[in-house]
């Protein structure tokens, strides 16, 4: 399965639609069990699951969205090479590389539509929302301020009533059929200007239930739904939900005012509602404020809980704390499972402390990038780009050292008999088109030859062993013959570093004779004093070179340092690339100067 932000969030989408109708499923069944206010707050808690998908287990970065399509789209590969025998090598241009450039996709391309469409959406139901909102700036300016005494003393007795002593703004406009509140940090309140005949209870009924609008800050709720509605603009299990919550918001306002009255006013309440409800709508629905008139439906659920309202039970109070506060622990366990971020699994957690941070700027020049360097006599890693370093991608063909040491371990090859017969498949590279043995295959990157050793051991086995061994996302594609290019297997340029480590010091309590031989073909230059072993690795996307990696480490004496550069660009960002900017930054540091650069 493709992990592209879009078809992610698709699937969280069909997640988190499951726990909706589980939601929905607890309010209808337990209606009578539970209070009005909870089933509100329950649709308010649930408000969570919408925001789930866009919460990152580990920091994004706002590159990652902008490139989700660059970064996780790309299906090529591309291969480097390094010039080297078994134990004995040349100087030389070991930094050559071997790519096969893949198309992008159907499916890929089909990915890429839907997000736009899904974008374009967006847009739609965000100016939609603005230009319908733009009546509120209307409305200010059409806004009569109330001079009438005893309005002005009756407001300031409901806001005692239900003690809010924010400052109220009370007007009246031409522009409204029926009451409305907007504003957040300063709250108005908009009277009909042609209102229908209202008595004193009758204002104060309306007074009463606007200011709890305010006092409760539903103003920032409307926002929340309109958001919502602007990002699920495709989901109609969303909309219904939303607009359920819509009508709760309103019976809780009708409730908490109800509680305030005598029987006698509570039923002038229902007549203040029906009356209103009796206007024509706002022509169209504002965001940013609260309305008194409501659609048949609405107004319907308002006047029933009105005629059949009464003081909820201390057992019902119990009742509906318990039901909610299961709803919470389904919502909150759910998050996990419904986030992209969480799915993309993009970032590597880095917690070591003896960390100095570089500037590599000059070396990189317009790529993006990161490079990790690990002093191993003093425990000490120097990074460049520090966001970079951790976020992870594909290894591209620096897995094939893991792929090597897998198959060693399970004697598919041995240091002595590893040689594979080519089939007579034609491939770009003529040094592709012969037999191999691990070293040829690793000095020239053959993809063939790996995806055989991949094959021979099985998906099974290979999900095991990078799961066993901790390698990045661990998690490898349906397809095993490209599962390190096509996005599901992912690592950070410091978990590469954490790997060379424990590979070097075989950590894995591997074989010694299979770690020893897996370093012998990764060696690149020996100058008897110090050592570089290392892979490149490319992603290559029509054509052009928009990921490289260079790791590895350098061997002297009494020290290794190992080192791990990662680029992505639109053009000229493969593993020859990254190679010749680790050289450069291992000879600014004065770790290693390579033959080439002499």
């Amino acid at each position: 399965m493709d992990n592209s932000f879009f078809t992610l969030f698709l699937i969280s989408n069909i997640i988190l639609s499951v726990i909706f109708c589980l939601i929905i499923a607890i309010k209808k069944g337990l209606k009578k069990q539970i209070t009005v206010n909870t089933q509100y707050h329950i649709s308010m808690i649930s408000l969570l699951v919408l925001v789930a998908p866009f919460i990152p287990t580990h920091y994004l970065g706002i590159n990652d969205l902008i490139n989700f399509g660059a970064s996780s789209s790309i299906l090529t590969n591309t291969q480097s090479a390094a010039n080297m025998t078994e134990t004995i090598f040349q100087s030389g241009n070991w930094q050559q590389d071997f790519s096969t450039s893949i198309e992008q996709s159907p499916y890929r391309i089909l990915d890429s539509i839907l997000f736009c469409v899904w974008l374009a959406g967006m847009i739609i139901m965000l100016l939609a929302t603005l230009i319908s909102n733009l009546r509120i700036y209307k409305l200010k300016k059409s806004l009569k301020l109330v001079d009438h005494g005893e309005l002005s003393t009756l407001l300031t007795t409901c806001k005692e009533e239900i003690g809010f002593h924010k400052k109220v703004v009370l007007g009246y406009s031409s522009l409204v059929k029926s009451p409305i509140t907007f504003g957040l940090l300063k709250p108005v309140i908009v009277l009909p200007k042609d209102h229908p005949i209202l008595s004193y209870d009758d204002m104060r009924c309306v007074l009463l239930h606007e200011l709890v609008h305010c006092k409760r800050k539903d103003i920032l709720i409307n926002y929340s739904l309109g958001l919502s509605r602007i990002v699920y603009w495709f989901n109609p299990l969303v909309w219904y939900f939303l607009k359920e919550m819509k009508t709760e918001m309103e019976i809780t306002c009708d409730y908490t005012v109800l509680k305030k009255l005598d029987e006698e006013s509570q039923l002038k309440y229902g007549e203040v509602i029906l009356k209103f409800a009796s206007q024509a709508k706002q022509s169209l629905p504002l965001i940013a404020a609260s309305e008194i008139s409501s659609s048949y439906t609405q107004v319907k659920k308002r006047i029933v809980t009105i005629v059949n309202f009464q003081i909820e039970s201390k057992h019902q109070k119990i009742k509906s704390s318990l039901i909610l506060i299961s709803v919470l622990v389904i919502i909150l366990s759910s998050i996990p499972s419904i986030s992209v971020l969480a799915f993309n699994n993009d970032k590597h957690s880095f917690s070591e402390q003896n960390v100095v941070y570089k500037d590599y700027e000059t070396i990189f020049h317009n790529l993006t990038g990161s490079a990790v360097l690990y002093d191993t006599k003093i425990d000490q890693y120097m990074i460049y780009d520090e966001d970079e370093s951790t976020t992870r991608y594909a290894p591209n063909s620096t897995y094939k050292i893991f792929s090597a040491l897998f198959a060693l371990e399970n004697e598919i090859i041995t240091k002595e008999h590893s040689k594979m017969t080519w089939d007579g498949t034609l491939h770009k590279y003529e040094k592709w088109n012969q037999d191999q043995d691990l070293f040829s295959a690793m000095k020239n990157s053959t993809t063939w030859y790996f995806q055989q050793l991949d094959q021979q051991l099985g998906k099974k086995k290979l999900q095991t062993y990078y799961e066993q061994v901790g390698y990045g996302s661990k998690h490898i594609s349906s397809d095993i013959s490209n599962y390190w290019m096509d996005g599901s297997l992912k690592i950070s340029p410091v978990e590469q570093i954490d790997m060379l480590k424990k590979l070097y010091f075989n950590e894995f309590s591997f074989d010694h004779s299979n770690i020893q031989t897996v370093k012998d073909s990764l060696l690149l230059e020996d100058s008897n004093e110090l050592r570089l072993s290392g892979k490149t690795g490319t992603a290559d996307l029509n054509g052009e070179n928009v990921n490289g990696w260079f790791i590895g480490y350098v061997e002297s004496a009494d020290n290794t340092f190992f080192f791990a550069v990662h680029i992505k660009g639109e053009k000229d960002a493969g593993g020859s690339d990254a190679a010749k900017i680790a050289l450069s930054i291992l000879e600014k540091e004065g770790i290693y100067r390579s033959f080439i650069q002499k």
